[in-house]
Order: structure tokens, then sequence, then C-alpha cells
């Protein structure tokens, strides 16, 4: 995938049209004379913004960037985020139970953050845009910083977590808003956009703001995976807070349903693939696990067996026929579809071993107590199969209509379009 760019001569209309919008709720001056690349002023120090800046910045390259160039005098401040975090833990029972008993010491670390007025106009102008992306931020704040204490770090670390989870979509301010809530699946042309929003929010902190390089790395990895998959695919290194943060992301995206079990579903989604995520996610997740099941006992979700049974073993057919077509691919004379085999196939022999591993192929009479666990990995499976292919054809945009049709083979077996016609 092509390296996305961040030039901070040209103001980003994106992102210039939320801190417009955040203008009209507070204050937003200009911090210092803003010139373009020619040194004439466009807007003096002190005035504040407004319409007649926005059409001057998108018709001009600017000599420093428009976010350098700004404050928000009302901004977000320590005591907004305490309040918000403070306001989720009360509405939130699945937060509760990820902050656990860390959530005093939490709530008091949240006034020694470090807000870079960079960082805080971009945090102003989001909460403005989407106050539910807003408290998105404060609950991820929260989550890594509980993450932080359970792996046993000191007070700079775990400040470095919560500065992550607080920090780590700020990217997206930069994409066209239709990209990120537009109810329809995601389109390739749609994905193109979104997959790149941590890498700009790394490159954003990391020109213009102070804050560490491996917080601004860390940032820019949140959505990879230590297997090599996830985006925007740099490398399979990921660093250690990284490696934290994609959790984090990941414990988000499965407690967003507000099931009752989604702590469970977010232990076995972080514990599947084993590849992914370290033990110290897999870990804290298992803990807040219990914790939400002892503080909030439920009746166990009503799931039909015979649905349940049959729907792993179409994933089962799936993932084997998928192997065989990868292992097909491996011996293309193209190398980018070798290569592209070589990155697929060990993901797809891990998927058999961890389901395998776990015992959710087992013959129908034996599920027994297995049949929640079940039904939980079914709906992760179904998550993984639906993204895998998505992640791997923009890991090259350039495949021939040959080589896509290669690859087709691959994904229609794993989504059980052919898995009826092998034998399992």
């Amino acid at each position: 995938m092509q390296e996305p760019t961040l030039d901070h001569r040209q103001a980003n209309p994106h992102a210039l049209a939320t801190i417009m919008k955040a203008s009209e709720e507070g204050q937003i001056v200009a911090h210092q004379d803003i010139l373009d690349d020619r040194g004439v002023k466009l807007w003096a120090k002190g005035q504040p913004v407004s319409r007649e800046l926005q059409q001057r910045l998108l018709e001009r390259k600017l000599r420093e960037p428009l976010e350098s160039c700004l404050r928000a005098e009302d901004g977000v401040t320590h005591h907004d985020l305490q309040v918000t975090a403070e306001r989720l833990l009360a509405e939130l029972p699945a937060l509760r139970s990820g902050v656990g008993p860390w959530a005093d010491a939490l709530l008091a670390d949240i006034a020694h953050l470090p807000l870079h007025p960079v960082a805080q106009l971009l945090l102003t102008a989001g909460r403005s845009h989407s106050p539910q992306a807003h408290d998105h931020a404060v609950m991820a704040m929260m989550l890594a910083g509980a993450l932080g204490i359970h792996a046993g770090g000191d007070r700079y670390q775990v400040r470095m977590h919560m500065l992550g989870g607080l920090l780590h979509d700020l990217g997206e301010l930069y994409i066209q808003p239709d990209y990120l809530h537009d109810d329809r699946p995601v389109s390739p042309e749609s994905w193109r956009h979104i997959c790149v929003h941590p890498r700009v929010g790394e490159m954003l902190l990391q020109q213009q703001t102070d804050y560490p390089r491996e917080l601004c790395r860390a940032i820019g990895e949140h959505h990879e995976r230590g297997n090599g998959l996830g985006y925007p695919l740099r490398a399979r290194q990921v660093s250690w807070l990284g490696k934290r943060l994609a959790a984090v992301e990941t414990f988000m995206g499965v407690l967003s349903s507000q099931a009752p079990d989604a702590w469970d579903h977010a232990a076995l989604a972080v514990r599947l693939l084993p590849s992914e995520f370290d033990e110290v996610a897999a870990g804290f997740a298992s803990q807040a696990a219990r914790r939400h099941g002892a503080d909030h006992p439920a009746s166990p979700v009503a799931v039909d067996a015979d649905q349940v049974w049959a729907r792993a073993q179409s994933h089962k057919q799936g993932i084997q026929a998928a192997l065989r077509a990868s292992w097909k691919l491996a011996s293309s004379a193209e190398p980018r579809l070798t290569a592209a085999a070589g990155l697929i196939t060990p993901i797809l022999e891990e998927l058999m071993r961890a389901c395998d591993a776990l015992g959710l192929w087992a013959p129908r009479h034996l599920l027994g107590g297995s049949l929640h666990e079940l039904h939980l990995a079914n709906q992760e499976l179904d998550f993984r199969i639906q993204t895998l292919p998505r992640v791997m054809c923009w890991l090259d945009e350039r495949w021939s209509p040959e080589e896509r049709l290669a690859l087709d083979d691959v994904w229609s077996a794993l989504q059980g379009r052919q898995a009826e016609l092998e034998p399992a």
C-alpha cells in the first residue's frame, strides 16, 4: 500500500472543516500570524478563526502547519476528560469491569497527562464534530491505562498507555467523513482511505508535537497485528505499546455491542490467534470477563445448538478449502502471488490450530458446556473471514485481473462459497 503523506503546507480540507465547526461553539484563535508560503499574512495573531479564513486556507499553501498556528482557548481540558471518564464509568458496566480496581488511580492520573496544544486543538474539534467519537477516545484512554497497570508498567508507561488511547484516532479527522460514517458495507474505495488513518495520526503527532517517538509510533500501529495483518500493514514487528493499543482497539470493537457477554467475546478475540496479541492482553481480558460476570450475573445467551454447530462446521470446511487454494497459490509463477500465499497460509493454519485447541469442532454430541464459547468463536471467525480478504487485497493495489482471480479462489473458499463442494 502506498505510504500516506501529510503535507503541512496545505490545510487538510476535512480537518479544517471540523476545526471551523468547532470554532462556532468555542474560541479557536490564531496563536501566531498565519502566513502563506510567500510570506503573505492570511490571518493575524489573536484573531478568532472564521469561514473567511477557511476559504483562504483552501486556496493557499502555508509556511507553517495550520494546527501549530491555532489554539483552542476554551477547548478540551483535563477536567473535561475527567468528567467524561466519570460519566462513562457510571453509564457503562463493561468499562467499569475493564478498569476494575484502578478506576480512582486512573481518574487522578488524567490531570498529569501532557496535552500538547495541537492534540488539544484536535481533541476539541473532534468532540464538537462527534461526541460519540470523543467518548470512544476517553473510554480507550481508561482501558489502555488499566491494561498498562495490569502489565506492571510504571507511572510513565501507564500515562503513555493513557495518551495512546486518548489520541489513537486523531488521524480520522483527516479522512472524508463519508468513508467513516457510511452504514453500507465498506467498499474498496472507502477502505483505501480508512486504513491510512493510523499512519496519518502518527505522522501528525510526530511532526507537530513533542510527544515521545514511541508514543507516535504506537498510534500508527493501533490496528496492526503481530502476525503481519491488520493495517496499514507497515511491518510484522509491532512495538510493545502498539500491541497494547491494538488490543484496546479490539476490546473497544467488541464492547461496542454492549452485549452481556462482550468481555467473554473480547477475551476470546485476543487469544484466538496467539501471534496477534501478547499474553498480557489475553490475561487482562480474561480477568475483566471474570469481574464482569461476578458483578453482573446474567442468564446465558439463548442460542440454537444445531445452528451453532453447523456454522462451526461451515467455518472448518471453508478454512480447509482456503488452505488448499492457498497452497496452490504458493506454487504460482507470479512472485506477488507467491508472497501473498506466504502471508495467507500461516494465518489460515493458525486459525485451524486455534479452533482445534479450543475444541470447537468436536462432534455435535460432545458440545456440552462449550456451546456458548463456540457461539462466540463463530462470531469472531465471521469477523476474521470478512476482514482478511479486504486487508490482503489492498496489501498491493496493483493486482492484475488474473492475480485477483487467483486470490478470489482463496476468498471464495474461505467464505464458504465452495465449502459445500469440499470434503470435510
